[in-house]
């Protein structure tokens, strides 16, 4: 029986609808994770940046201060980016006397162990210094 060309069905099944929505909720959801992961690195990408400016700062104070650094440790805080970073500092003598080596350690206001000798770091520096 042939139906007149307006009562033709014009559209799409109920599974070709399916299918579709199907499809966009795979590319959605690859596509939301994908923004999640680039906001988590951003901003993992953020701290590592600044915690490395706050390393270059404090050595470059070290520098400017008129006398040679003498070998121990010491710690102390900075604020940068309206936070306060702790930083740890190993002065180290080494086989020549006149150089000095700096081990430079920045800690995340935000690491679960901060306080502690054992704290992960956002960023590491080693410089060496001579005597002048």
């Amino acid at each position: 029986m042939n139906l007149p060309r307006h009562l033709r069905q014009r559209g799409f099944t109920l599974l070709e609808l399916l299918v579709a929505v199907a499809i966009l909720a795979i590319a959605l959801g690859a596509m939301l994770s994908g923004f999640a992961r680039y906001a988590s690195q951003a901003g993992y990408l953020r701290e590592r940046s600044i915690a490395t400016w706050v390393a270059h700062n404090r050595l470059t104070e070290i520098e400017l201060e008129p006398s040679w650094p003498s070998t121990g440790s010491r710690e102390g805080k900075t604020e940068m980016a309206g936070v306060e970073w702790k930083w740890r500092l190993e002065v180290r003598s080494t086989d020549d006397p006149d150089l000095r080596r700096l081990d430079l350690k920045v800690i995340s206001p935000s690491a679960k162990d901060a306080d502690s000798a054992d704290a992960a770091s956002s960023a590491d520096l080693t410089a060496f210094m001579s005597q002048r």
